[in-house]
């Protein structure tokens, strides 16, 4: 029989965790920064609707969060931020107040499980979009701070592995293109009649 957990599922297994809404955690809330307040070259990270992080030379936070789309990308975007940043209307910021969670499990947890619990909520929309209760019933599962730390040490080491990977056949598709250039460029070579 085919095993269909996770491998977050998996290192929970044994743990014992607690469920919790994500209003029992976190405060939730929007910025109040729009597109024309982007700068090309300013001095804080401006976090808007998309992967592309923008800059403005202005911030409305300092802290640690992750940052999600209010609408477009939902479930597939996500931004863990520690420091001054700025942040769109539509966007939304979770800042974990309470000392039982770690922020960067709640990170990993909404990769693993968010985008299945907005769309079983979304049901018949065309257009996604999420409101600040949906965000606030969201529940976690809390288990001890000592596996979560564990939990996001493995994670971490598995994402920088990957993007090391993503960045080497990058690399070589590259190096691959431009030697079946040279390999394959006859139209270069001079013909000498023989």
């Amino acid at each position: 029989m085919k095993n269909n957990r996770t491998f977050l599922e998996k290192l929970l297994d044994g743990a014992e965790v607690e469920w919790k809404s994500l209003m029992d955690l976190a405060e939730i809330g929007t910025g109040n920064s729009n597109r024309q307040d982007e700068e090309e070259n300013g001095q804080y990270p401006f976090y808007v609707r998309s992967k592309n992080i923008l800059r403005s030379n202005s911030f409305q936070f300092d802290e640690t969060a992750i940052i999600i789309p209010g609408e477009g990308g939902i479930g597939d975007i996500f931004h863990y931020v520690e420091g001054k940043y700025a942040l769109h209307q539509r966007a939304y910021r979770i800042h974990i107040t309470s000392d039982e969670v770690n922020t960067k499990f709640l990170y990993y947890i909404m990769h693993n499980s968010f985008k299945k619990y907005i769309l079983s909520k979304s049901v018949g929309a065309t257009a996604i979009s999420i409101r600040k209760p949906m965000l606030e019933k969201f529940e976690i599962p809390i288990p001890p701070l000592p596996v979560q730390t564990e939990i996001v040490k493995i994670l971490d080491a598995l994402t920088a592995l990957t993007s090391e990977l993503t960045s080497e056949l990058i690399l070589r598709q590259k190096q691959y293109e431009y030697y079946r250039e040279k390999l394959l460029s006859f139209d270069s070579l001079e013909l000498s009649g023989g």
